[in-house]
């Protein structure tokens, strides 16, 4: 298990020296925000509307769909890189001595944080993914758009001849012909309201991506906080000296 116990600490040492860069780039990712302020949810709805005014409903939302790439892509990291390092503190518990385990409190502590992180930043990604499901819904009540029903019509004949000069003949023919129509309604102008609704919703998802991604970013920045301070008390909880990992020793904490 040492070769693991080096590559998990070799990783969660790489976590921490490219947290800076991670950092700047999710908060130039946040900048690029185009709603912002105590109006945020407002703005992008009136927005949203008026994008929506000629009827092209079925047209992607540009502004979320950069929104829901850069988030998502995010919070997925997010929980990769937490469950390396959950990982790291796993492997370097000391080896249980005496019915305890002293000197782990940290570790412990460290843990907790990393699982509640890890766990919303999970959820904000379960979260989001019905976004396009929901869209879908929504854009199949806009009862201006055109409708398509397509007929196909298959015809088979079929004929027997005796006696001929060629003998016994049987001739079997088949003919297919479509048909496809056309039908809207409301004269073909789009309902106010639905567009509405379809901003509204376009409007409380960018909501919900930016909070998941301010979110995200607290939660990484606290966590590469902690293991900056404490990175020697994790990988060396009982001090550097100390050897008693163990080969099949209990790594459990109780």
């Amino acid at each position: 298990m040492n070769a693991y116990r080096q590559k998990s600490t070799a990783a969660a040492k790489a976590i921490l020296e490219s947290g800076i860069p991670t950092l700047d780039a999710l908060t130039s990712s946040m900048d690029a925000m185009p709603y912002k302020g105590n109006d945020a949810l407002s703005q992008a709805e009136s927005a949203f509307v008026a994008t929506l005014g000629e009827g092209e409903v079925e047209k992607a939302n540009e502004v979320v769909d950069a929104a829901y790439k850069v988030t998502r892509d995010a919070l997925s990291m997010g929980s990769t890189h937490t469950r390396t390092l959950e990982r790291f503190v796993g492997l370097h518990v000391p080896q249980m001595e005496d019915g305890n385990n002293f000197g782990v409190t940290v570790q412990l502590m460290f843990s907790k944080l990393l699982k509640d992180e890890r766990e919303k930043m999970e959820k904000a990604l379960s979260e989001t993914s019905k976004y396009y499901s929901s869209r879908a819904d929504a854009i199949d009540k806009f009862s201006h758009l055109p409708k398509t029903s397509v007929t196909e019509t298959k015809a088979t004949s079929k004929s027997n001849a005796t006696g001929g000069k060629d003998g016994d003949e049987n001739k079997e023919s088949t003919s297919t012909s479509t048909e496809e129509k056309k039908s809207t309604s409301d004269g073909g102008k789009i309902n106010l309201h639905r567009a509405k609704a379809l901003a509204a919703l376009d409007a409380q998802m960018y909501i919900d991506l930016v909070s998941a991604l301010q979110s995200m970013m607290d939660g990484y920045v606290v966590i590469l906080d902690n293991l900056e301070k404490n990175l020697d008390k994790l990988e060396n909880p009982r001090g550097k000296g100390y050897g008693g990992y163990g080969s099949g020793g209990s790594s459990m904490v109780y």
